[in-house]
């Protein structure tokens, strides 16, 4: 039997928690199991499998860590340290595109600098083993900050945010979006398979378009909001299906 164990400091449990159940999944992919236990300081985390899926277990926990420093401990992050007078949805979407931005490389930076050993604490790797990833952090929300007279004004934030997703690679080449009702229906298309999605909320939209940046985004019937329309159009480049169509049969 195999056992491995890790802990984080309540102060940032919100990190773990977060991911809890994706990582339970994963273990359980593994034939493994895991608890935890909240004591004074600390949060503690144990999980055990067989040893011949010993390899398989720590390379699903080591990416559970990654993807948890690199989406999760950022947002919170850029969170406190940009304060924007900002409504409520631009901030959220300016944030969540700078959690995107440059993800490959900051991933590529956790996955050099963070060991997986038995004991480990999460947040011991944040602040010893992962200060080129706070310097990095630091410098965005440092122009941010800078820069706040700017990103007041609409046109210029979705300029900027615009100019961020154009340095994230895209994890699809071309999606289509229609409304239906109150929610919208995301229709991808991958190499080999399609797949449709249906989401509540602009702003759910939107943050789902910046996360998987399509390199081609077009729009099908009728909106209602034309706000959003705008900064699909400005932000992603969007395109009507029906003129993008009439295009390419020319």
């Amino acid at each position: 039997m195999f056992q491995f164990g890790f802990s984080i400091a309540n102060e940032h449990e919100s990190w773990y928690d977060t991911i809890s159940e994706v990582f339970a999944i994963k273990v359980k992919k593994c034939g493994g199991i895991c608890a935890s236990v909240r004591k004074a300081d600390r949060t503690i985390v144990a999980v055990a499998c067989e040893t011949p899926r010993k390899t398989a277990l720590l390379k699903e926990i080591r990416g559970c860590f990654i993807d948890m420093f690199a989406t999760v401990v950022k947002y919170e992050y850029l969170k406190r340290a940009i304060r924007l007078p900002l409504e409520r949805n631009s901030y959220n979407l300016l944030l969540h595109t700078l959690v995107a931005f440059d993800r490959e490389n900051e991933r590529e930076i956790i996955e050099e600098n963070m060991p997986v050993c038995d004991g480990m604490s999460l947040d011991g790797v944040f602040y010893f083993r992962l200060g080129e990833l706070r310097t990095h952090w630091e410098e965005i929300a440092r122009l941010a900050t800078e820069n706040a007279p700017y990103l007041i004004d609409e046109d210029t934030l979705n300029e900027l945010i615009r100019f961020l997703i154009s340095a994230v690679n895209p994890k699809i080449m071309r999606l289509e979006v229609r409304q239906q009702d109150n929610r919208y229906n995301v229709h991808g298309h991958l190499p080999e398979s399609e797949f449709d999605y249906n989401i509540i909320g602009t702003e759910q939209l939107l943050l789902y378009l910046i996360d998987i940046a399509p390199l081609e985004l077009r729009l099908s019937g009728h909106f209602t909001d034309k706000r959003l329309c705008d900064r699909l159009v400005r932000i992603f480049d969007a395109k009507r299906a029906e003129t993008a169509e009439a295009h390419e049969r020319r």
